[in-house]
């Protein structure tokens, strides 16, 4: 079998389109909670980069505060999931969600005084500490779709990788 240049050159461009994951267009609108969580990810991900520079430390202090205003906007507001609680616990439901959130506040305090005092060692892990319990709180506060999936922050199923491949 003969493999001209051209047919690996064909592959090599093909090859990575089909591995991309290809998601559907998510155009429904976002809710205030989601919003203000998309927020707080958004300026979360730009404090990462940020921290472990003391260039950038007025900067990042910025971010924190940003983050702690948004989540204290986010407790005002009710997780979609609160929706398919049973009435009965709906009360319980909003209050831890509103505790999670207060400790996410006291967090982002603990976080402005560490990125404040340069110590970044500190700012790292409250950073590590703070993804972890947004996974423990998305999984608590967040509805999930008929397949067992959380949904997304607009309250619709995340979109999922197209599948490629060929039968055969």
């Amino acid at each position: 079998m003969k493999i001209s240049l051209r047919s690996i050159a064909a592959s090599l461009l093909i090859a990575p389109l089909l591995a991309a994951p290809c998601h559907a267009e998510d155009n429904g609108p976002k809710t205030p909670l989601a919003q203000q969580m998309g927020g707080i990810a958004k300026d979360f991900r730009s404090l990462r980069k940020l921290v472990g520079n003391p260039a950038q430390k007025d900067a990042a202090l910025q971010l924190v505060k940003d983050m702690e205003a948004r989540a204290a906007k986010a407790k005002g507001f009710d997780p979609s999931k609160t929706k398919v609680i049973s009435p009965a616990d709906r009360d319980q439901f909003l209050t831890d969600y509103r505790n999670h959130i207060d400790g996410l506040i006291a967090d982002f305090q603990k976080l402005e005084t560490a990125v404040g005092d340069g110590k970044t060692a500190d700012a790292s892990a409250l950073l590590d500490k703070i993804q972890g319990d947004k996974r423990e709180g998305h999984k608590k506060f967040n509805a999930e779709d008929e397949k067992g999936g959380h949904q997304a922050a607009n309250g619709q199923a995340p979109s999922k990788p197209a599948q490629s491949g060929t039968n055969g």
